[in-house]
């Protein structure tokens, strides 16, 4: 990958200008002290870094954005530590990836991006097992959702794990269900809920970059298949010894979080254990246990984890527990674990997306941030 084309440069140069004001202005004032056009600043930095491809500096700026929401919101789930690591962090890559632009250092672009070169593909076979949501009231929603390939595609093998990512801007005071933006016409003619129906769906032409992750493009477009899709027991596995290779393998560098090196797990035959309070933000952690290991899935007291908790809580008496599909992480010594998806009888069960019915004026009139 070059530096961003000459016509992007100024642009950027004026985005990341006021990343560094914004971080600045909140270390010498105090969070006490921060304003709205602070958080603004912030929140449309990150849409903008979003639109602009950064997904590095983006996924920094909206865990800060999180942080700070919560500490305005007075949330007992605010976190000091997580707020003030990603407020360095969003600093220092902005002020690295200025320098690269004043140096033409396109190397060090690279690195602090993550501007991995991206492989066109002409059409893809997929299926959706999972979708993480992450919503900052005011600011923005965030769905990734976890995908897997049906038979070979250019360089993708069958069985490729391969993550698309959607974000969207939130205008202050609607009050609609965040998954109402996945019904939103994109650019490319499809809505995101189309890949949510347990049905294939051919996406074609896009570009994957080397981490895995699926590029959309102006004449991206989306086939769903008609059939209902079964056999989603060939994805629902936990490789162990590979797992265990790329931890080995693994050297984190300082900009690097625990999050980052992931594993997409399944657990079957799984307990859950009695609530455990920590003093990191006031966490509420749900020990999931199972023969071999016993796995932590963060459930906060938030309405965005209510859908999750009460299905756990729920499936706590049955004898048989249907397999738990999820993303993990290790962090401080424990297997962390998102639960996304759980796959019983019927089909798979989205953990992490309500079933709210919403209104499609209000939606309509939610866009309108004029």
């Amino acid at each position: 990958m070059n530096l961003p084309a000459p016509d992007q440069r100024q642009a950027l140069a004026a985005l990341l200008q006021n990343i560094l004001s914004a971080v600045e202005d909140l270390l010498l004032t105090g969070l006490a002290a921060a304003t709205e056009k602070t958080q603004q600043t912030l929140a449309v930095s990150f849409q903008a870094a979003s639109r602009h491809q950064l997904l590095r500096l983006g996924s920094t700026l909206r865990v800060a954005i999180e942080e700070l929401g919560r500490f305005t919101r007075n949330d007992p789930a605010f976190s000091r530590r997580r707020f003030s690591f990603f407020l360095n962090r969003a600093w220092m890559l902005a002020s690295g990836m200025t320098k690269a632009l004043e140096q033409n250092d396109a190397n060090r672009w690279n690195r602090l991006t993550w501007r991995a070169g991206g492989r066109t593909i002409e059409s893809v076979d997929v299926v959706t097992l999972g979708v993480m949501k992450r919503v900052v009231p005011n600011a923005f929603a965030a769905f990734e959702f976890r995908l897997r390939t049906l038979g070979d595609a250019g360089t993708l093998k069958d069985g490729t794990s391969l993550v698309w990512s959607n974000v969207f801007p939130l205008k202050a005071g609607t009050d609609i269900p965040a998954e109402a933006y996945l019904h939103l016409p994109l650019p490319q003619k499809f809505k995101a809920a189309e890949m949510l129906d347990a049905r294939v769906v051919t996406l074609g032409p896009v570009t994957v970059t080397e981490d895995s992750r699926i590029n959309l493009l102006q004449d991206t477009r989306l086939h769903q298949h008609p059939e209902p899709f079964t056999d989603w027991q060939r994805f629902l596995h936990w490789d162990k010894q590979a797992a265990l290779h790329r931890l080995e393998s693994y050297t984190p560098g300082p900009f690097d979080l625990e999050v980052e090196l992931q594993e997409e797990i399944t657990l079957f035959d799984w307990e859950l254990g009695e609530a455990e309070q920590t003093d990191r933000g006031q966490l509420t952690l749900l020990p999931l246990i199972t023969d071999t290991a016993v796995c932590y899935c963060p459930a906060g007291t938030s309405d965005e984890f209510s859908g999750l908790r009460d299905t756990l809580h729920t499936l706590r008496k049955k004898k048989k527990k249907p397999p738990l599909y999820g993303v993990l992480h290790y962090e401080m010594c424990r297997f962390m674990f998102q639960p996304l998806t759980l796959y019983g009888a019927a089909g798979p069960q989205p953990l992490m997306l309500a079933r709210e019915k919403f209104s499609q004026a209000a939606l309509v009139k939610a866009l309108n941030f004029t």
